[in-house]
């Protein structure tokens, strides 16, 4: 059975967290919202990079924290509870190192992985969705071809790499991108492949910058590939594997996709609850009405409910046991409570909550991301219902 009693070490952790996110993190991270997408502030990273958590899986060998997924699932909550497009930022490092980890050289680990472990902080984008396909990866637009003809993934030839990919965080300001592309128009899963490709690499352009209803920090762009051509040794893992590590990246990024939501339900839950409680009308606080108390309390266990099944899907990553169904229903859950509770919080808060600048009309922004990325809930439903 899984026993998630928190460690000396997690708490600890935990404890560090909280008081930056409350202190630092929070407060700017209103301002920055305002501010919008166009321009990116390194400061909310640096304040993770200083505690070696911007891309928390990194192995200890290459400079990271080498946390497994059930503390990196609980220092995404607390993130995200402060500002969800730092948590966003943090998703993105983790999908980027993700292939590397599980699939990459000796090389390549050595190369890159320790670039996202610096106190300065340094971002990774990782590069899937198209404008044209979304979560259909057989539309893929994005074609590698060998520049020579017996050119392999693992070969020393030159590959040539031309689409787009949109919609991709820290796009514009990483030291290195994850790319995805295919090779077989008649076979493009079994025929993907994935490539590191270093920032200023000729051929790649940012099109432009992608201006969001919610985590506005996380910066969001249109890549460009226009005749990029990478030497063979940029190709992460063998012929036929890049489906099967986007796979492992995906089905472990749904359980901390999960986390996030969990992290703004609570975050909206606590504001509503904290508001409640002092807000007085026709004499008594707001929360002596059963309309407002047993909605909250109704949150409260959605938010508990939604926080296991995230707790559960990591205890299976982490054991390398059968994780895909957990983490898509650990993906819906944390979505669907956060966009709950922002829901809720905003009615119990008033016209306050209703205003520009107010908490918890950004912590509604930031929810209504959640339904889309990582797979939508649809997909994660279809994907569920295939393994009933």
């Amino acid at each position: 059975m899984p026993d998630f009693s928190l460690t000396r070490d997690q708490e600890s952790l935990l404890e560090e967290l909280r008081e930056l996110v409350g202190r630092k993190i929070a407060p700017a991270s209103l301002e920055l919202d305002r501010a919008g997408d166009d321009r990116f502030d390194f400061s909310l990273a640096g304040f993770l990079a200083g505690l070696n958590l911007l891309t928390p899986t990194v192995p200890r060998e290459y400079g990271g924290r080498g946390l497994d997924y059930f503390t990196t699932a609980l220092v995404l909550e607390e993130v995200s509870a402060g500002c969800a497009g730092l948590a966003a930022v943090v998703t993105a490092n983790i999908h980027a190192a993700s292939p590397i980890i599980l699939g990459g050289t000796d090389h390549q680990k050595e190369a890159f992985l320790p670039r996202l472990t610096r106190p300065d902080p340094n971002l990774a984008a990782f590069a899937l969705t198209e404008s044209s396909s979304g979560s259909d990866i057989g539309a893929m637009q994005s074609f590698a071809s060998p520049v020579r003809k017996d050119g392999r993934a693992n070969s020393t030839g030159q590959w040539v790499i031309n689409g787009s990919k949109d919609y991709v965080i820290n796009g514009g300001v990483a030291e290195f991108i994850v790319l995805f592309a295919a090779t077989d128009p008649k076979n493009k899963k079994g025929g993907m492949m994935a490539f590191v490709v270093p920032s200023g690499t000729p051929g790649m352009s940012v099109e432009s910058v992608r201006n969001k209803m919610g985590i506005r920090y996380a910066n969001t762009v249109r890549l460009v590939f226009d005749d990029l051509k990478l030497d063979g040794n940029y190709v992460i893992g063998r012929p036929g594997s890049a489906y099967l590590l986007l796979m492992q990246t995906f089905d472990r990024g749904r359980s901390l996709a999960g986390a996030i939501g969990v992290g703004i339900a609570r975050a909206a839950y606590e504001c509503a609850l904290k508001y409640s409680k002092e807000r007085v009308q026709f004499g008594r606080p707001v929360y002596s009405n059963q309309g407002v108390s047993f909605t909250l309390a109704e949150l409260a266990t959605k938010i508990e409910a939604a926080r296991m099944l995230v707790w559960k899907a990591c205890w299976l990553i982490d054991r390398d046991l059968d994780y895909t169904m957990a983490s898509s229903m650990a993906k819906i859950a944390g979505s669907k409570v956060a966009v709950e509770a922002a829901s809720a919080a905003m009615e119990i808060c008033g016209g306050g909550g209703y205003l520009v600048g107010h908490p918890v009309e950004k912590y509604l922004r930031d929810a209504r991301v959640l339904p889309i990325i990582e797979g939508t809930d649809h997909i994660q439903k279809a994907v569920i219902a295939s393994l009933l």
